[in-house]
């Protein structure tokens, strides 16, 4: 841990001791559960800690917070819409008064300022598709009239921004001729009034997505997971709850450049008072904050004609880049295909690299935008990256082409029967751990596809889970041969065959499949098995090279 990290741990000890002596019930969330479900600790570019509660237990800790006194420890604060003037946010902060985090949003409240633990509320959503639709409508423009300072929704669609704004207009108006409050406080209550006992899901919402789980995530029994040195609340299923917040991809390490980093002023050893004391003095509160609201409605007003033209900016990029890729792919169909069959992956990718650089842009992917190329030729792409075991990556492609007035052909169809079969043997291995399901969904699918890298991955799990003896190390030892020779860099086939030599007394050359194995995955999971293995720390390589690059 870094210093930071180490005062936002401590925060997690004081936070859980305070929920275990008055009985409440939270969850480790975000970037904390991934790093206690994957690697038993903060990822090492962590710098906050996200934590997951109902709506029940909010109440009665806030209950708590407003009737006791000395509950919290001294140089803390609970921060919440309802205790802070201008704090227009549904998270209430747990914050370390000695430090500062400072973002801009939180400037003009100025109590939300230091380290801090957020925590994220969940409700319970009414039963039935079209009452849960209208209750995400209202949630949606419940949140947009709550915060002044900056569009809340900004990744929805055009579509849904366009319906959403109509409903906020509405509720603007409202707030003119009836008053903010009232208005406000009715959406709460509307929002907040359904019970657990009357619904089959919880739902929180704040800003880039919608956060939906089955109920029993939160009621029934709790996992706990190891998070440094401590042990926390994860969740009943906590792998589903992560598939559901980060995709069918949750158990791999984001390449640097996709590490999310959050910004603002950061010190972890200045109060932030000695910051908001400089510059709270020289404001009128009132007066800037209403001209944030007055400002918000502005903004909202022509988000939609904005991002109509995010819209054709991005057409024309595509328009002009394409150029160079119908040059670069012009009569490599059938080349790109041979390198498909002898799976040269790599050179795959660089000969589609203009393509990729382009299609990858995010405003080509958020307006639904495709780069011009052939179906034969996407679909070798698509293929290559099941073959790297990578069919989470997949739909970012395929759901573009899926926009466009073409059909699908026969190989698209096949490419989405595949990641079916994946995604599926994938929740049964790693979410479930299900052995008996995987082996059951092995023998539906092998004989249709039998090199197909996941069933090899599921296959060489299940032979792993139920070894006992020399001979069925020996057996996996051979078969990860098989598969290494047909997907020679694959490093969680190496962790696996690592292991399998291990057992079987070669020490040494089960070490160097284990320092290859972690070079070539990002797979977290496999990362913590080499480590509990052999002692060899990717995470500990991990944070040496981000400190690198940092410098």
């Amino acid at each position: 841990m870094n210093n930071l990290q180490k005062n936002l741990y401590g925060l997690l000890i004081e936070f859980d001791d305070l929920c275990k002596r008055y009985d409440i019930k939270y969850l480790l969330a975000a970037g904390a559960s991934l790093g206690a479900v994957r690697n038993h600790r903060f990822m090492p570019w962590d710098d906050d800690i996200d934590l997951y509660i109902s709506r029940d237990n909010w109440n009665k800790l806030r209950h708590i917070l407003e009737t006791e006194e000395n509950v919290l420890p001294e140089g803390r604060s609970f921060v919440y819409k309802e205790n802070t003037p201008y704090y227009c946010n549904p998270i209430p902060r747990y914050v370390n008064n000695q430090t500062t985090t400072i973002y801009v949003s939180q400037s003009l409240p100025a109590k939300a300022c230091g380290q801090h633990l957020e925590l994220f509320i969940f409700d319970p959503m009414p039963l039935g598709e079209e009452a849960k639709e209208e209750y995400l409508d209202l949630l949606h423009v419940y949140t947009e009239l709550l915060s002044p300072y900056f569009v809340v929704n900004k990744n929805a669609s055009l579509e849904d921004w366009k319906r959403h704004y109509e409903l906020y207009e509405h509720y603007c108006k409202r707030i003119d001729e009836e008053g903010e409050e009232k208005i406000i406080k009715e959406l709460e209550e509307t929002l907040q009034q359904y019970s657990p006992e009357d619904s089959d899901q919880y739902c929180m919402r704040w800003g880039i997505k919608n956060y939906i789980y089955d109920k029993e995530h939160f009621e029934l029994e709790s996992e706990m997971g190891q998070f440094e040195d401590g042990e926390f609340p994860i969740g009943y299923y906590p792998e589903g709850i992560l598939r559901v917040a980060y995709g069918d991809s949750w158990m791999y390490i984001p390449e640097y450049e996709e590490q999310v980093v959050h910004g603002g002023l950061k010190n972890y050893k200045i109060p932030f008072e000695e910051y908001t004391s400089r510059y709270l003095p020289k404001m009128n509160r009132e007066s800037v904050f209403e001209k944030y609201k007055i400002n918000k409605r502005n903004n909202a007003s022509v988000f939609y004609q904005r991002r109509e033209v995010d819209m054709l900016v991005a057409k024309e990029k595509v328009l002009v880049g394409s150029m160079h890729v119908i040059s670069d792919l012009e009569g490599k169909e059938n080349y790109l295909r041979s390198l498909l069959n002898n799976r040269e992956y790599d050179a795959i990718s660089e000969n589609l690299r203009s393509f990729l650089e382009l299609q990858k842009t995010k405003d080509v992917i958020k307006y639904n935008i495709l780069v011009p190329i052939s179906d034969m030729n996407l679909a070798t792409y698509l293929f290559s990256l099941i073959g790297q075991g990578k069919y989470y990556d997949v739909p970012i492609f395929l759901n573009v082409r899926e926009k466009q007035d073409k059909p699908l052909n026969d190989e698209f169809n096949q490419i989405k029967d595949i990641i079916s079969i994946c995604r599926e043997i994938s929740i049964a291995r790693y979410d479930k751990k299900d052995v008996n399901l995987v082996q059951s969904l092995i023998d539906k699918y092998e004989k249709k596809y039998p090199d197909l890298l996941d069933i090899y991955r599921a296959k060489i799990w299940v032979m792993e889970s139920t070894a006992n003896s020399i001979e069925d190390y020996n057996d996996i030892d051979s078969l990860c041969n098989h598969i290494l020779s047909l997907y020679p860099f694959d490093g969680e086939i190496m962790a696996f065959q690592a292991q399998a030599k291990l057992e079987c007394g070669h020490e040494e050359d089960a070490m160097k499949l284990y320092n290859e194995s972690i070079n070539n995955t990002r797979n977290g999971l496999i990362w913590q098995k080499v480590e509990d293995e052999s002692g060899i720390s990717r995470i500990e390589i991990e944070s040496e090279l981000i400190k690198m690059i940092d410098d």
